[in-house]
C-alpha cells in the first residue's frame, strides 16, 4: 500500500495517511480519500492494480458495507482474468453467472444490447434479473440488492 500512496501523495501526506491508517475506525474515510486521489491522478499507476480496484470500489455511496465493496472488487479482478465474461444461461451457474451478469452489464452493456437487437439474445433487463437472483442464491444479498447501482458505478468509473 505504501508504494501506491507514494505515487499518489507527497512524502508528508503519505506518512500522515499511514499513521491514520492504523486507526481502523477511520479507515473507510481514508479509503475513500485515496480512491478520490487515485481518480484525480493523471497517470495510470501500474503498481498494485488489485489495491487500486479495491480503493475505487470503496468510493460507492450506496454499498451496505466495506465487505460489499471488497467483494465487488474481487468480482472485477475475477473478470479481468477471464477471456470471455459474457453470461450464458446454458453454460454458467450461480456465482459464475452472477459475476458475468454484473460485469457484462457494467462493462459491455452496448454489446449485450447489440446481441439482443440483432441476434435475439436475452435483453439486458433479463440479465439484470438473473444476476440479482443469482447473487441472492449464493448469499450475496447486498450485491444483489445494489446490482443496478453497481452496474452504473462500473460503467461510469471504468468506461
Amino acid at each position: 500500500m505504501s508504494s501506491l500512496l507514494n505515487k499518489i501523495f507527497n512524502q508528508s501526506q503519505t506518512e500522515a495517511i499511514q499513521q491514520l491508517w492504523e486507526d481502523k475506525s477511520s479507515r473507510k474515510q481514508h479509503e475513500r480519500q485515496i480512491g478520490i486521489e487515485l481518480l484525480r491522478s493523471e497517470d495510470v499507476i501500474d503498481a498494485l492494480p488489485v489495491t487500486q480496484i479495491m480503493l475505487l470500489t470503496s468510493l460507492s455511496s450506496f454499498a451496505s458495507s466495506s465487505q460489499e465493496c471488497y467483494d465487488v472488487g474481487e468480482i472485477i479482478i475475477w473478470g479481468i482474468k477471464k477471456e470471455d465474461i459474457l453470461p450464458s444461461i446454458v453454460l454458467h451457474r450461480q456465482e459464475d453467472l452472477a459475476y458475468r451478469c454484473l460485469l457484462s452489464l457494467g462493462f459491455f452493456k452496448k454489446e449485450l444490447i447489440r446481441k439482443w437487437n440483432r441476434h435475439g439474445a436475452p435483453s439486458p433487463d433479463f440479465y439484470r434479473k438473473v444476476g440479482v437472483r443469482a447473487f441472492s442464491s449464493v448469499g450475496k444479498n447486498d450485491i444483489g440488492s445494489h446490482f443496478y447501482q453497481w452496474e452504473v458505478f462500473m460503467s461510469e468509473l471504468f468506461n
